[in-house]
């Protein structure tokens, strides 16, 4: 899958994200738990795990409890039992290699890539504790719509420098101008928030372009959705700040 390719359905999930989360807290639910289906799929191909259902099982299911538990948590901060469901994936990960034991030399590769991705399709949960969070609902629709504009950025050109610089450049006047329309986020905020999104791309990235090319298009969307999940903690963490 070429960088562009890759930008595009890095902006497409960052769309859902802004789309369902303008819709309220149930679509973004549903908006989330899409993009981690895709990338619990896809990241066990591109880690090169060698059990690669029971990986891709293990990151589903933890990151389902962990967007269930930020779902119906009744008490702030709604990311508390995430923490438990990120736990749980590490432990299963572990214990998978007891019954799915990995070719000789690949069970550390193995349990570190499972565990590693259950973090990242958990993060996700970040993007409904926003919405939750009195005063932050705004804060998701700012951040993806950021996020989508450094994804763009990111692939204009071929100098990474250029293209580093015009992604955290265009994601915080995406994010000031649509922190304009929304009166709980201010433009200065909005800022904030875009320059929160661009760095969850950037780096990314920037990992990927020194790595081979991904053949299989679910590793392709792994690496795609990436930024996406990340970037559900950045906002959070940008909410609360604002917002408190």
């Amino acid at each position: 899958m070429n960088p562009t390719t890759r930008a595009t359905i890095t902006a497409v999930a960052a769309s859902v994200i802004a789309t369902t989360g303008f819709l309220g807290t149930r679509y973004l639910a549903a908006g989330v738990l899409l993009v981690m289906v895709g990338f619990a799929v896809g990241w066990p191909v591109l880690a090169r795990v060698s059990r690669r259902w029971v990986s891709t099982s293990i990151i589903g299911a933890g990151s389902l409890i962990a967007l269930a538990s930020v779902v119906l948590g009744r008490q702030e901060p709604y990311l508390r039992y995430m923490v438990v469901a990120v736990a749980a994936i590490v432990v299963a990960a572990l214990i998978s290699e007891v019954f799915f034991a990995s070719p000789p030399g690949r069970a550390v590769t193995a349990v570190a890539a499972t565990a590693s991705g259950g973090a990242i399709a958990a993060a996700g949960a970040a993007w409904v504790a926003s919405s939750r969070t009195p005063g932050a609902e705004d804060l998701v629709v700012t951040g993806a719509a950021a996020l989508a504009m450094a994804a763009i950025a990111s692939v204009l050109t071929r100098n990474a420098t250029v293209n580093t610089v015009g992604a955290l450049v265009l994601a915080a006047a995406s994010g000031g101008a649509t922190g304009l329309l929304f009166e709980s986020v201010t433009w200065y905020g909005g800022i904030l928030v875009g320059i929160a999104a661009g760095v969850a791309v950037v780096p990314i990235a920037e990992m990927y372009r020194r790595e081979p090319r991904p053949h299989s298009v679910w590793a392709g969307i792994a690496s795609a959705v990436t930024p996406v999940l990340v970037a559900g903690v950045l906002i959070y963490l940008g909410g609360r700040l604002l917002i408190g």
